[in-house]
């Protein structure tokens, strides 16, 4: 079945003309130098520029000498920032109307507990005994499924504080809302007590039990990339006072924000083959279906999919095919009697196209991934099924075991290969499944439990576990590895899945379905969500707990870690743009903060002729 859902609505939500007129003007350079309060230069440090009136914030990082250097701007008024963990943030007005150094002298800043991502946070934690390494897990496992660890501690409370904090999260929902009648989490509820004593001590009102232990500063390769952060405005119908989150994670020392207040919903985004950014709204609106942000005037188009109960239809997952046309999956907002179903976008028309799967098939649920034959394949909620573009018809696969004695294990991420194969996976009981396009049929991969975890379970752990019935994914037991989203390499026969519980990649050969476990620099705080690969078989993920992003070189066996210029990022989505002649174009979606990050690389000689210009 198919029918076109011609564009309802279109918003314009941003007014370009201040940043078009500027767009028109003579690009200016923009460098400086950063010290400390000793007067030595600091190295990695964050610096980030904003023109007045702008919605887009560019990022560079301080080189070994503490010198750091803008990519050209177009000229104005621009607020200018500096930014390093334990230093108060350092601020300047600039005007950009020639070419202009800035230099910066930092400040120590005592409270710098607020400016510390989740993963410097989870790491703190103690693991001195086994108990403690047991209480720590759970905290990692079940404390960070819908917020980074640095959301809840950078405060702090007594016993009975964290006791009523856990009580609340003990009937969260995956969207971190509080709901009454929700099934509680039974790990938070057997061990409520010993993880408030725990919390207690190392986040309570006496002296921490915490032990910091901060890793280095950007350096190298990871301080010459440059980031622009594009604001997306709040949406329509919140009712709020203001357009733009007034604390969006951009100043450090106002602490992680709380997501809330209008600031989630951006999902998923994706860039088209001019660059254009596409995101998807994932929690229910009447206004938001998709929306398009001109990356270069930072302007923000909102396109409405209604329903016929006013909402409009929201979205979750998105991709760019290889001709250049994006896919999402439509969702109900509010009425979920209504069929779910597959959208074309034609970013040159501005034109979306609806495939709904005919009645008796399941609908389409949230992850999406074409094929090396040209097919779509999109999850549903026990399985996945593959979309012809050119038949515009759908065929269904099942997951090998989507129901056990213990409960439902519904899909999430979806992947697929160069022969055609799509790969789901059931995260709450760490299986992947394939879908072979040949036999019709699925099989099934079991994924090996987290083993260092196993040691530290008390028998009355085991005994518990052993009937424990998870209410969802995010309620994972200690041992979960928590497959969420995934990726394939279309030109080789290798699956990599972001085990976010495990802190580790799994290699699986698409021919043998051999797994190989990859662990994370640090396993214990980095938590992968989703993987794409690169053209140069790379394979990058962002990392939700923090506020970094990742690479893994299989040649070279080795991991790059670049950390973003905002805390509180949750990043749910990682996307890639690849064109000859073209720097490398990294997208990653702000979740809980209705910001989109694109970063790009520089090279020695990029900074070197920057350099030379400055002098």
């Amino acid at each position: 079945m198919k029918f076109s859902d011609v564009l309802a609505r279109t918003t314009a939500l941003v007014g370009a003309s201040l940043l078009g007129s500027a767009a028109l003007a003579a690009d200016a350079q923009l460098w400086g130098a950063i010290k400390g309060p000793d007067g030595a230069r600091m190295g990695g440090v964050t610096v980030s520029a904003k023109a007045q009136g702008s919605t887009i914030t560019t990022t560079v990082f301080t080189d070994e000498n503490g010198d750091y250097f803008f990519p050209p701007m177009t000229t104005g008024k621009y607020e200018v920032w500096a930014q390093a963990i334990k230093f108060e943030t350092a601020r300047a007005s600039v005007d950009l109307s020639a070419n202009r150094a800035q230099d910066f002298a930092m400040k120590s800043f005592a409270d710098w507990y607020v400016q510390l991502p989740g993963d410097e946070m989870l790491n703190a934690l103690p693991a001195g005994t086994n108990d403690e390494k047991r209480l720590k897990n759970i905290v990692r496992k079940n404390c960070t499924g819908c917020h980074t660890a640095s959301y809840p501690l950078q405060h702090r409370f007594d016993e009975a504080g964290w006791f009523a904090v856990l009580n609340l999260m003990k009937r969260v929902n995956v969207l971190g809302t509080y709901v009454p009648d929700r099934e509680i989490n039974g790990t938070i509820e057997t061990h409520q007590r010993e993880l408030a004593q725990y919390l207690a001590k190392a986040r309570g009102p006496g002296e921490t039990s915490m032990k910091f232990n901060l890793r280095p500063r950007p350096s190298g390769e990871t301080a010459r990339v440059v980031f622009r952060e594009y604001d997306v405005p709040v949406g329509e119908d919140e009712g709020l006072p203001y357009k733009y989150l007034p604390h969006n994670g951009s100043d450090w020392m106002l602490g992680t924000p709380s997501g809330m207040n209008g600031a989630n919903g951006v999902h998923d985004a994706e860039l088209d083959l001019d660059g254009h950014i596409w995101w998807t709204q994932a929690h229910p609106t009447h206004t938001e279906t998709v929306a398009r942000t001109d990356a270069k005037t930072g302007e923000t188009k909102v396109f409405t999919m209604k329903e016929p109960n006013g909402y409009a239809s929201n979205s979750h997952g998105i991709i760019r095919d290889p001709q250049g046309y994006l896919w999402f999956n439509s969702r109900p907002s509010a009425n979920r009697g209504l069929r779910q179903g597959l959208v074309k976008i034609d970013p040159k028309t501005l034109t979306l196209t609806k495939y709904v799967p005919p009645e008796g098939m399941s609908y389409t649920a949230g992850s999406l991934d074409w094929d090396g034959k040209g097919q779509i394949w999109v999850t549903s909620p026990d399985g996945a099924l593959r979309f012809d573009p050119v038949s515009e018809k759908f065929r269904e696969f099942k997951s090998v075991a989507y129901k056990n004695e213990l409960g439902l294990d519904p899909v999430y991420g979806v992947a697929a290969d160069r022969d055609g194969n799509g790969w789901w996976a059931g995260m709450r009981y760490d299986k992947i499944n394939k879908g072979d396009i040949g036999s019709g049929k699925t099989t099934e991969i079991k994924l090996p439990p987290d083993a260092k975890e196993l040691q530290w379970l008390t028998s009355d752990e085991k005994n518990f576990y052993a009937t424990f019935a998870p209410p969802d994914f995010n309620t994972p037991v200690p041992w979960a590895q928590g497959p969420r989203r995934m990726g394939t390499d279309k030109k080789d026969d290798v699956l990599w899945v972001a085990n976010s519980f495990g802190g580790n990649y799994a290699r699986i050969d698409t021919k043998t379905s051999e797994v190989k476990l990859i662990e994370m620099p640090n396993p214990e705080v980095q938590q992968p969500y989703h993987v794409v690969v690169d053209n140069a078989k790379a394979a990058w993920t962002n990392l939700w707990s923090t506020d970094q992003i990742a690479k893994y070189d299989p040649v070279a066996a080795r991991w790059t870690l670049y950390d973003l210029p905002t805390r509180g990022t949750e990043t749910r989505y990682i996307g890639l743009l690849e064109k000859p002649g073209q720097p490398l174009q990294v997208v990653i979606p702000y979740s809980r903060l209705r910001k989109i990050a694109i970063m790009s690389p520089r090279s020695e000689s990029d900074l070197a002729q920057l350099k030379s210009s400055a002098r």
